[in-house]
């Protein structure tokens, strides 16, 4: 078994501030270490997170709270995660006793004070560790956000780091050797921990590398009213006709068997209503809608009927964009494409297999882009099969593998994607 470890240290405490013990006694963030739980929300952003494992203490559930924000997740409180306990210093001021302090610290003993010895924390250690390896599956990524000694001792009994020297060699920097509201990463594979990074402030962080695969299929909404009036059809919207709906059933059944770990659709509701067809047969999922997948915004050319303005709409299609009348430019559609995939991409894991279900031009901007097939090609390579470039309810697929696309198959009608699944 195979899991990846993020541990966060809470942000800066009123305590911090003032210099106090702080243990398993408690004290708000301050503005300051808001400010630092942000800017490490920042920094895993795109950093997908299978579980969440939290102190029980107020500063860590706070600082918790602003990594969760817009993840749809639950934190899970696990007690044997709490800070060491300090025992009756705990509140008192660093300079208020010194040297015994320094004492217990140097000796990782404080039981002298009525807290925890340097044995009791490592059993909490085994005991919290135990339960996460225990309640995880295979291939998880967990974020764990906690405290400062805690994570010392962590370090030296689990990942066999010698933290006095790390705290030296950070004192030439003038750093901390656990910074507040820092991250550390590690990894736990069949039985060993081993360290991926030091514990590092939310700028000197960087994602790591994961080459991973990912494959997607790319599903073209059903024929809509729009569609069938040759009306166009960007972010304005037309219900599916009865086709369409049979050709999102034919798409929908040469899906079926095929083992998806994700569904991304467009917000727009032709879009949506597909995928609610799709999602018939694959109840275990939930469909993530997303503005970024939605189609092209064509601007004062919504509605229009095509062949009214054939040739200007076939040069702002292959070159031009809509940006002029009140639409999208080309490479605004572009970045959408990209921001989109990368979340995407970022969510996933190694093998897994994702729909993305949107839209015709949409598709188009996408070969362009990724694969360097102009809109014309497209069709003029449909043309020679007598197919269609972008049929509705047509299916496509493409994967992310070594840090670059690979274009699969272009778009077939669903029922040539149905055929080549059954061949």
């Amino acid at each position: 078994m195979t899991i990846q470890f993020w541990y966060v240290r809470h942000g800066e405490t009123l305590f911090n501030q003032k210099g106090r013990v702080q243990g398993v006694c408690d004290s708000p963030l301050t503005q300051a270490g808001i400010m630092q739980a942000e800017k490490t929300a920042k920094a895993l952003e795109d950093q997908p997170f299978d579980r969440i494992f939290v102190s029980p203490s107020g500063r860590a559930k706070e600082t918790a709270a602003y990594l969760l924000k817009g993840r749809h997740q639950e934190m899970e409180v696990l007690d044997d995660l709490h800070e060491m306990d300090f025992g009756r210093v705990e509140g008192s001021r660093f300079t208020s006793h010194t040297d015994e302090i320094r004492n217990c610290y140097e000796q990782a003993d404080f039981s002298s004070f009525g807290g925890e010895s340097l044995d009791q924390i490592q059993k909490r250690i085994d005991l919290a560790f135990g339960i996460i390896l225990r309640t995880c599956r295979d291939g998880d990524r967990v974020l764990i956000v906690g405290h400062g000694t805690y994570e010392r001792y962590f370090m030296h009994h689990v990942l066999d780091v010698d933290f006095k020297k790390l705290d030296e060699e950070r004192a030439k920097e003038r750093r901390n050797g656990i910074p507040i509201a820092s991250i550390m990463t590690f990894a736990y594979d069949d039985g060993k921990y081993q360290l991926s990074s030091l514990p590092v402030e939310a700028d000197r962080y960087q994602l790591p590398h994961n080459d991973k695969t990912i494959h997607f299929y790319y599903m073209c909404h059903g024929e809509t009213l729009f569609n069938v009036w040759s009306r166009m059809q960007g972010v304005s919207d037309s219900p599916l006709t009865e086709k369409g709906r049979h050709e999102i059933a034919v798409a929908t059944d040469a899906l079926a068997d095929v083992p998806l770990a994700a569904v991304y659709t467009s917000n727009l509701g032709r879009a949506w209503r597909s995928t609610e067809m799709v999602m018939t047969k694959h109840h275990e999922l939930k469909a993530n809608k997303s503005e970024e997948l939605r189609e092209v915004n064509f601007g004062d050319f919504e509605g229009m009927v095509t062949n009214d303005w054939k040739d200007e709409i076939h040069q702002r299609h292959i070159e031009k964009g809509w940006k002029d009348v009140g639409g999208e430019s080309i490479e605004e559609v572009n970045k959408r494409i990209h921001s989109a995939l990368k979340h995407i991409i970022a969510q996933a894991k190694d093998g897994d297999t994702v729909l993305l279900v949107s839209h015709g031009s949409y598709y188009c901007c996408l070969m362009q882009e990724l694969f360097h097939i102009k809109r014309d090609e497209l069709y003029d390579a449909a043309r020679k099969k007598g197919a269609q470039a972008v049929p509705t309810g047509g299916v496509a697929r493409f994967d992310w593998c070594r840090d670059h696309y690979e274009l699969v198959q272009s778009m077939l009608a669903p029922e040539q994607f149905w055929n080549l699944k059954r061949s």
